[in-house]
């Protein structure tokens, strides 16, 4: 069913949701917007919806975005703020530690994402939702078989991050890239469509491959949040503490180009793994994890480049190779389906 055809009432309310998705994706430039233009409509609307959602409960973590909850009455507020703090005591025990953000940033955070949370449960299950996205996404659940649990491991990464990060072991971290990531690719090969049931395996390690390049190219805004998501016992065998990072001695020392290539060794694997996905992809939406591979593979690229320097300046694609990545994606499927 064409999704833009509709003209009821509600189906126009649909469409608006699925185009302020779509705006939410615009407006955070990423390396993927163009890959998504080249799905049928059907599949587009539903990444979508899919990513404004991941880009929202991402952005709740980050500090840089809250939900209006202006409207709920005061009794479901009520309940929100209880389950919020018994939610804040179970996982500060969990991890040890209290909150890394000072009240009320802390518990205004996790309770935007609990709210998130339950919308998620309110779209899948069918029931009424009056959010531009997760109308989209209630639609986008009845059209494809995305598993709901792999959304709430997405939003359990992003309760994570509201405390300090402390992976002692590349398994800790490998968690993590699971919970923000890898959910995030089960999720999305559910509306790309594919046949062979290891295409799931293939997904979690695409997530990832992604996700261990994002921690090298976000690493310096990391460091700015407090955040060291590289594991310290491999930091520790190549005698680098997490106060060492900070230093600007580091990048050209013997001992951080050796971390690097161990990292890096260690990126190569997933990648190596994560690409045996693509040709178990349906063939109308291949091109958009294939442009993501593709791209994230430039910039690991790019850091061996640097002989592993990630510390001074941040990651990233040149003009030129931006433009390349631009004219490929509209190489690679010409034309549109559903237009």
């Amino acid at each position: 069913m064409v999704l833009m055809g509709r003209r009821s009432a509600k189906g126009s309310d649909l469409v608006e949701s699925y185009a302020i998705c779509r705006d939410i994706t615009k407006a955070a430039s990423t390396s993927f917007l163009r890959s998504f233009r080249h799905l049928p409509l059907e599949k587009r609307n539903a990444v979508y919806a899919l990513y404004a959602f991941c880009r929202r409960v991402d952005d709740i973590a980050d500090g840089d975005w809250l939900p209006d909850l202006s409207d709920i009455d005061p009794e479901k507020m009520s309940d929100l703020e209880a389950r919020t703090a018994d939610r804040s005591v179970i996982l500060s025990i969990d991890k040890q530690s209290e909150g890394s953000n000072s009240e009320p940033d802390h518990s205004l955070k996790l309770r935007a994402l609990i709210h998130y949370r339950d919308m998620l449960s309110r779209a899948h299950e069918g029931h009424s939702v009056t959010d531009p996205i997760f109308v989209a996404l209630k639609d986008t659940f009845s059209r494809f078989p995305i598993r709901v649990g792999d959304l709430h491991q997405l939003i359990d990464g992003m309760e994570d991050d509201l405390y300090p990060t402390n992976y002692r072991s590349f398994e800790d971290l490998r968690g993590y890239c699971y919970k923000v990531a890898s959910t995030v690719g089960l999720a999305l090969i559910e509306i790309y469509g594919y046949d062979n049931p290891d295409a799931r395996e293939h997904a979690e390690e695409m997530g990832i491959f992604l996700q261990m390049v994002n921690i090298l190219r976000d690493i310096q805004e990391d460091l700015g949040r407090g955040r060291v998501y590289l594991p310290k016992d491999d930091l520790e065998l190549f005698g680098i503490s997490n106060e060492d990072l900070y230093d600007s001695n580091l990048p050209t020392s013997q001992r951080w180009k050796e971390f690097m290539r161990h990292y890096m060794s260690r990126v190569r694997t997933h990648q190596k793994n994560a690409l045996r996905l693509l040709p178990l992809i349906k063939i109308d939406s291949r091109s958009s994890p294939s442009v993501m591979a593709s791209v994230y593979g430039e910039i690991l690229d790019e850091a061996e480049r640097r002989n592993g320097d990630v510390l001074s300046r941040r990651l990233s694609l040149g003009f030129m190779k931006k433009m390349g990545f631009a004219f490929s994606t509209l190489m690679v499927w010409p034309f549109r389906s559903g237009e």
